[in-house]
C-alpha cells in the first residue's frame, strides 16, 4: 500500500481513483483542485505521500512541478494537451525526481504499441491513425493518437499518412492504426469500456515509480520492467 494525493481529485479520473485505489493497494491521502491547489499545504494538513497522481490540466503543470520538485516527491501525469514547454518542464523536473508521464494510462494501449512492430515490414501499406472521443475532449488529435505516431515512428520506422479524430457523443476512448493497400486493410484497435482501466494503469505506475531514481518514464519502462 502506497500513499498518494490526487491532482485533478473533482475531475472524471480524480473521481474514478477514489473509486478503485483500495483495491489498487493505494491509500488517497487527499486531493488538490482549482480551490485548493497548494500540495505543501494538503501535506500541512493531512500527510506526506510517497507520490502525487496527476489528472488536472496542462495550466496546472508549472506550480505542481514546482512543489514536487521542492519536496522531492515523485510525479505521475496522466495529463494530456501539453504544449512542448510543459513537456520540457517535466523533462527539467526529471533531473531532480521520479516522474512518469503517459498520454493514456491503459495497459492495453501499450500492448497495442508492441503489436505495431508487426508493420515494420509493411511495403505497400499506407498507415493511419483514427481515434474517437467524447465530444467534450479539447485537445486534437489526442494525446494516445501522438503517442500512437510515435511508437510507430519508433516500431516500424515509418510515419502515419493520416490522423483522423472524430469528437461525440460519450465516446471515452477508441484507437485504430490501420494498414491499407490496394486489396486488403489490416486493422490494430483499443477501445476503452470505461475509465477504470485507466485509473488502475496510474495505481499500477505510482507503485512503480516509488523508489525509482530521478528520470523521465513511460508506462511502457513499467510494463517491461516485469
Amino acid at each position: 500500500m502506497i500513499d498518494v494525493v490526487i491532482a485533478g481529485i473533482t475531475g472524471r479520473m480524480g473521481k474514478e481513483l477514489q473509486l478503485i485505489a483500495q483495491s489498487e493497494s493505494v491509500k488517497v491521502l487527499g486531493g488538490l483542485s482549482r480551490s485548493n491547489p497548494s500540495l505543501k499545504a494538503m501535506i500541512a494538513a493531512v500527510a506526506r505521500p510517497q507520490a502525487v497522481i496527476d489528472f488536472s490540466l496542462p495550466g496546472a503543470t508549472t506550480a505542481l512541478l514546482h512543489e514536487c520538485r521542492e519536496l522531492k516527491i515523485p510525479l505521475v501525469s496522466g495529463v494530456t494537451g501539453y504544449s512542448s514547454e510543459q513537456l520540457a518542464e517535466l523533462k527539467a523536473a526529471s533531473r531532480e525526481i521520479p516522474v512518469l508521464h503517459s498520454s493514456n494510462m491503459s495497459l492495453g494501449i501499450q500492448m497495442l504499441a508492441k503489436a505495431l512492430e508487426a508493420l515494420k515490414g509493411a511495403d505497400g501499406f499506407d498507415l493511419v491513425i483514427e481515434e474517437v472521443h467524447h465530444r467534450h475532449k479539447k485537445d486534437r488529435p489526442s494525446g494516445t493518437a501522438l503517442l500512437l505516431r510515435d511508437e510507430l515512428r519508433e516500431r516500424t520506422g515509418r510515419e502515419p499518412v493520416e490522423i483522423v479524430s472524430l469528437r461525440g457523443g460519450g465516446v471515452i476512448g477508441d484507437h485504430r492504426v490501420m494498414a491499407m493497400s490496394e486489396s486488403e486493410v489490416l486493422t490494430f484497435q483499443h477501445t476503452a469500456l470505461n475509465r477504470t482501466v485507466f485509473a488502475r494503469g496510474a495505481c499500477r505506475a505510482a507503485r512503480w515509480l516509488v523508489g525509482q531514481k530521478a528520470g523521465l518514464y513511460s508506462l511502457r519502462d513499467v510494463l517491461e520492467s516485469h
